[in-house]
């Protein structure tokens, strides 16, 4: 009878030291994919507004229209300024299949729309955004970059995006 209670003690001490081992490993792989989430949701803003400046520096140049022996150098500064290259490679490491092919099909319509400028319209001098060849790039464009964001509000776990098309 003597044997019971040192038995029990110790039974009791490893069934405590078990929970709080299992307790503690459970909320460590809780706080990393927390931390997880947080560099995608970061990652994911980042691309999206560097594709914005993209956006936005490309349209600007196809609507005051580049001198044609400058143009491709100036159109190649504006489309590699914003850094969505480098973002996209940091993506292709911690994001989904989804979300990667999703982010590199929105920036091949942007380089897309980069090489149309550059070389101009029909060897045009003018201004390139009023082209039907700019206005479908543009469409398509907004069709991959609201393919990007639902892809990448999935991943997120957030709801539909009040902006999806």
């Amino acid at each position: 009878m003597e044997w019971v209670s040192p038995v029990s003690t110790a039974l009791g001490a490893v069934i405590g030291v078990g929970s709080t081992l299992v307790t503690d490993r459970l909320r460590w792989r809780r706080d990393r994919a927390g931390q997880s989430l947080d560099v995608r949701r970061q990652m994911y803003g980042d691309y999206t507004a560097a594709l914005s400046r993209i956006r936005t520096a490309l349209n600007e140049c196809a609507q005051t229209g580049v001198p044609a022996r400058e143009r491709p150098q100036r159109v190649r500064e504006l489309f590699l300024a914003p850094g969505a290259y480098e973002i996209r490679h940091q993506m292709a490491i911690v994001a989904p299949r989804e979300v990667v092919d999703a982010a590199r099909s929105a920036f091949l319509v942007l380089r897309d729309t980069r090489d149309l400028l550059a070389e101009g319209v029909d060897g045009a001098e003018g201004p390139v955004a009023g082209s039907p060849a700019y206005r479908e790039l543009e469409g398509r464009f907004d069709v991959a970059l609201a393919e990007l964001r639902a892809v990448m509000r999935q991943d997120l776990g957030a709801a539909d995006s009040i902006t999806r098309r």
